[in-house]
């Protein structure tokens, strides 16, 4: 199959991050886009449009940008002769699906990627901005056992998994107007985006904001250790303190001091892990722009977005307790982590069922053994004290 002019991309669902950042930035970069999405009334509704609007909140100039997405079609999931059509046509593939539906993906990428196949098709990159280390590797394997020889062979050698480290901030519910389009994206304006260059199979993607880096363990471990961290103790310690936006808790010197601390011992953990590959002067810039944009006031962001399934980011690789095993690996004693920690094992929002079911397990359990089950974390040793000690602490302090 011949090079096609027209570079056209497939995304793989159309939420947040699908339109509130692949669909910008894949327009700006000339794209048109097929919008892949298994819901029938969202698939319609962006067809019957045939655009968009996606509402960039700037943190550093405190402006409002408005953008109107177009240049797409959309496509339900079940439709999957056009779907891999699609596929086999695109130049880029994307997922922002959810690490839970990217077995769901792989039945439509492995049709596709046979289509291609058949062609004689160009190689071609699938880039995954999942909010996992192993998403890549993870679909690859599901592709990969769908698609039988010589198509595997074919694949290996053509087909690229490629991880992405995603940073923007979409949500902003508590920025939304009553008369705003049902349709609207709401964002902040962060349009960074490593990838792991060493599994391309395609080369540079052509896409703004896309950049390759050599060891994407770091960065991927970067962007987990300080962006989620940091966003994870803002969020649980700002709902014991009574605040309802992130913003609000940077007013707050209790919070805002276990944010700076726990940023600090990771800071460290990160820099001696990866003397190669991450610099002091980089990364505190990064920790600068964190602090800025966590604190915008025009995003509204609820604290209840961000505080939402604890159990999952209290998992002993996640972002809370994953950073104390990192601390600890570099002989650094992740005291401010511990409070967030214990933080979010207070977390108790009666509107959030994950919640509701955290607090149901350290009742049933005890927290000791909810922190041994779930974190991963020796309730004995010097860590889960903290942990322990922190949250008897805090939950003294709130019943005051």
């Amino acid at each position: 199959m011949k090079k096609s002019r027209n570079r056209s991309a497939v995304q793989f669902g159309a939420g947040n991050i699908g339109r509130g950042l692949m669909g910008q930035l894949l327009r700006e970069s000339g794209f048109g886009m097929v919008f892949v999405d298994v819901s029938r009334p969202l698939v319609d509704d962006l067809n019957n449009r045939g655009s968009y609007p996606l509402r960039l909140l700037d943190a550093y100039s405190q402006q409002a940008r408005e953008l109107t997405i177009d240049h797409f079609r959309a496509l339900r999931a079940d439709q999957e002769d056009a779907v891999d059509e699609a596929i086999a046509h695109a130049q880029v593939v994307a997922t922002a699906v959810g690490v839970a539906n990217l077995e769901a993906v792989s039945s439509l990428l492995a049709a596709g990627i046979r289509r291609r196949f058949e062609r004689d098709a160009e190689s071609l990159d699938v880039y995954l901005c999942e909010n996992m280390l192993g998403a890549a590797g993870m679909l690859a394997k599901h592709v990969m056992g769908r698609v039988d020889s010589p198509v595997k062979e074919w694949a290996e050698r053509n087909i690229g998994f490629v991880g992405t480290s995603v940073a923007r901030i979409v949500g902003g519910a508590g920025a939304r107007r009553p008369d705003d389009d049902p349709l609207l994206v709401i964002a902040d304006a962060h349009r960074d985006v490593p990838y792991d260059g060493t599994a391309s199979r395609a080369g540079e993607p052509g896409i703004a904001g896309f950049h390759p880096v050599g060891n994407f363990e770091a960065e991927v471990e970067r962007k987990i250790f300080t962006h989620n961290l940091a966003h994870a103790a803002l969020a649980y310690l700002g709902y014991l303190r009574g605040h309802t936006y992130i913003h609000e808790t940077f007013e707050d010197e209790s919070v805002r001091s276990v944010f700076d601390g726990a940023l600090d011992e990771t800071t460290e953990a990160l820099l001696r892990r990866y003397p190669a590959d991450l610099g002091r002067r980089q990364h505190l810039e990064i920790r600068r722009d964190v602090r800025v944009r966590f604190g915008n006031p025009l995003l509204k962001d609820p604290i209840t977005r961000v505080a939402k399934d604890p159990i999952r980011k209290l998992g002993h690789h996640d972002r809370i307790v994953g950073a104390a095993e990192l601390c600890l690996s570099q002989g650094i004693i992740p005291d401010h982590i511990a409070t967030a920690c214990a933080a979010a094992l207070c977390y108790d929002c009666p509107e959030d069922p994950g919640a509701m079911c955290l607090q149901s397990m350290i009742e049933k359990t005890g927290v000791s053994d909810m922190l041994r089950q779930v974190s991963g974390i020796d309730p004995a040793g010097d860590f889960g004290q903290r942990v322990i000690s922190q949250y008897r602490q805090l939950r003294e302090t709130r019943a005051v």
